[in-house]
């Protein structure tokens, strides 16, 4: 048998047409109603195919009586059978920026972290303004980071190094806390990639990019991913030996979990060799770690408690939490410039407990 409405769903679906018309001034639209009803009650979502016509008909109805009687015999009726529908809501707008989440009587570390490979933008103007602002008024601390780890792709410029620290201070009205040049701090990456392997939580991975390739897309465990700890520490050294391994022919890995619905989260690098000198440091060091890495360990070293920036860095950040948590380190707390999308939430997740604590599930 097929659903049938009770009373108090006919008489929203009628409710909202009217107020829809009277909107409108007789021209309601039966997918707005549709939307509302959907919107309000998450039970008739399941019936929609029973509830499109019904809303039409009621709409049509609506409409063809505010043309022929008026739009005050619309307002008239809901006035005595849902005079709520009539109250128009006033919106307050927000001045200044929202309240931090989980300050928990702290105060705020927040990072700004640009690559020096040029001035900054205006799209690092917006990010670095607002991070500023936060620490302003909650007497907080900024850091300025140089995220220049990469010597291939976006080569650092030395005069980047000068240039950027002076227009953070003319944005922001004051200097950062602290500068923290990435390129300068390796010995750190390296020593959490070797715990990283230690711990089984990463391996060194010399399958080619086209058969990793493969590997991911298919949800397949990669071979190398079965190592030894004594053997990924072995490849760690050939990795960063010019008589071991070339670039392209080994990289390190974060172990995730390779059935993730994203699949750029499945077992993503970690560290790769690059052998162009890098501008600051020259060829003292012969593996890199990629942003997603660096970035997750050198925020739990420098206490960033909050990061902002764009919404397009959602993968990014879901990758340094899984890295955080795979080092038994904790997750950072992410607030984007924008709108964020639930998948990302449940990546996070797939790495947590209810309480948000790591879970060790690698």
């Amino acid at each position: 048998m097929d659903w049938q409405p009770d009373q108090p769903t006919l008489d929203l679906i009628r409710h909202l047409a009217l107020q829809n018309s009277y909107q409108y001034a007789g021209k309601g639209q039966a997918g707005s109603v549709i939307s509302r009803i959907m919107g309000s009650r998450a039970d008739l979502r399941q019936h929609g195919k029973f509830i499109a016509p019904l809303v039409g008909k009621e709409v049509a109805k609506a409409n063809a009586m505010a043309q022929k009687d008026g739009l005050d015999a619309v307002r008239e009726i809901l006035e005595n059978e849902a005079p709520e529908l009539l109250e128009k809501k006033v919106q307050t707008r927000r001045e200044g920026l929202p309240e931090l989440p989980n300050l928990n009587s702290r105060k705020p570390v927040l990072r700004f972290a640009p690559n020096p490979n040029g001035p900054l933008s205006f799209g690092h103007s917006r990010g670095l303004v607002i991070n500023g602002q936060y620490a302003k008024e909650l007497d907080g601390e900024l850091i300025l980071r140089f995220d220049d780890t990469d010597t291939t792709v976006k080569p650092p410029m030395l005069e980047a190094y000068d240039s950027i620290p002076k227009q953070q201070e003319w944005l922001c009205g004051f200097p950062a806390h602290r500068i923290v040049i990435a390129s300068e701090r390796m010995d750190k990456y390296h020593e959490y990639a070797a715990k990283m392997l230690e711990g089984r939580f990463g391996y060194v991975c010399t399958c080619s990019a086209d058969s990793f390739r493969e590997f991911r897309v298919s949800k397949q465990e990669c071979p190398c991913r079965g190592n030894s700890v004594d053997e990924n520490l072995e490849l760690w050294r050939k990795m960063n030996d010019s008589e071991g391994f070339q670039p392209g022919e080994a990289v390190l890995r974060v172990k995730t979990d390779m059935t993730l619905k994203n699949p750029a989260l499945r077992d993503w690098p970690a560290a790769r060799i690059q052998i162009n000198p890098h501008p600051r440091v020259g060829n003292k060091w012969r593996v890199w770690p990629l942003l997603d890495f660096q970035s997750a360990i050198e925020d739990y070293l420098q206490g960033v408690t909050h990061i902002i920036r764009g919404k397009g860095f959602d993968g990014f950040n879901t990758k340094a939490n899984a890295a955080l948590c795979t080092l038994w380190l904790g997750v950072s707390r992410d607030n984007i410039l924008g709108p964020c999308k639930g998948t990302r939430i449940r990546s996070i997740l797939n790495f947590t407990d209810e309480k948000g604590y790591c879970r060790r599930n690698f």
